[in-house]
């Protein structure tokens, strides 16, 4: 072919399996099963997107789900994303203590600065913290200098360090966004899991330069976001479709021997509105009563999980 320079086609990474080196190609029913505490088929990982949205979010290198749609300055935007952080993810707390299901906040750490007393609650709550970036208008791509994102995953990591100490273990980049080395930068930073690729629904070991990450299975399919708000779709189709979604994962945990995870990926702005969390109510309850149940951290999962790799 003319025009082309002579290693057009060479391809160092083309072998059987993956074309990269952060983890091994795996089939996961041919997989060792994992048994959950107490013989439970599932793991439920219920994981509350408690995010920022400021007025200026940029619009490149595009626009994070949820950002501001109109023009700066969008109070409408602003306040209605706000609303999650005021009183939706109270709602969210009650409904989940009220059936002894643990959450794991994926936070946008400017949160910490700007609103110290809903650290504390979530705290008080029993749930989870976890890093997801500065906020949604720091989005993590190839665009952005090393030194750059590394700055910006200190902060954030100082930000939440300094509110909850150890218990910061996992990490999300703000609308699953992600440059090529964001990994390595997490791991270097002293994280322990990620939930960045949507690609199986166990936990898998993730290479890093500084060490092994766990990758958890944080469903972009089935978000709350992505269904209702992306896709306009009715809170009844969420519902059923997390329904659905749980009897073919626990079909399978029964036909393998092995556990699987089920995880709700809500967002307080929109599930926590009063039209919805009787919904959401419901869906736990339904849930549970299938028997077979262990509510869980993400961290807590990726425990039971490494203990029997």
């Amino acid at each position: 072919m003319s025009g082309l320079p002579d290693d057009y086609l060479a391809y160092p990474h083309r072998r059987r399996g993956m074309d990269h080196d952060r983890y091994p190609f795996r089939i996961l029913p041919r997989t060792a099963p994992v048994q959950w505490p107490g013989g439970a088929r599932i793991a439920l990982w219920v994981a509350v997107h408690v995010g920022h949205f400021p007025l200026d979010m940029p619009l490149k290198p595009f626009i994070a789900p949820g950002g501001m749609e109109r023009p700066y300055p969008s109070f409408w935007d602003y306040t209605q994303r706000d609303y999650g952080n005021r009183i939706g993810i109270y709602r969210l707390m009650r409904a989940m203590a009220a059936r002894g299901v643990p959450g794991t906040a994926l936070i946008s750490a400017a949160l910490a600065r700007e609103y110290p007393v809903l650290m504390d609650d979530i705290a008080a709550a029993g749930w989870e913290p976890a890093c997801a970036g500065l906020d949604m208008g720091h989005l993590h791509h190839g665009g952005v200098a090393e030194a750059e994102e590394r700055a910006w995953i200190a902060e954030a990591t100082a930000l939440l360090r300094g509110r909850f100490g150890g218990a910061l273990r996992g990490w999300h980049s703000p609308a699953h966004s992600e440059s090529h080395r964001t990994p390595d930068l997490v791991a270097e930073a002293g994280y322990a899991w990620t939930a960045a690729w949507a690609n199986d629904d166990m936990p898998y070991a993730f290479a890093t330069r500084a060490g092994t990450l766990a990758a958890m299975p944080l469903s972009q399919d089935l978000a709350d976001q992505r269904m209702l708000f992306q896709q306009t779709m009715a809170t009844e189709d969420f519902t059923d479709a997390i329904l659905a979604a749980h009897a073919v994962l626990d079909a399978e945990a029964r036909a393998t021997g092995g556990g699987r995870i089920l995880t709700l990926s809500v967002t307080p702005w929109l599930m926590g509105q009063p039209h919805r969390i009787r919904a959401f109510e419901r869906l736990l309850d339904a849930i549970l009563a299938r028997g077979g149940v262990w509510p869980a951290t993400a961290s807590g999962i990726m425990e039971a999980w490494q203990a029997q790799r």
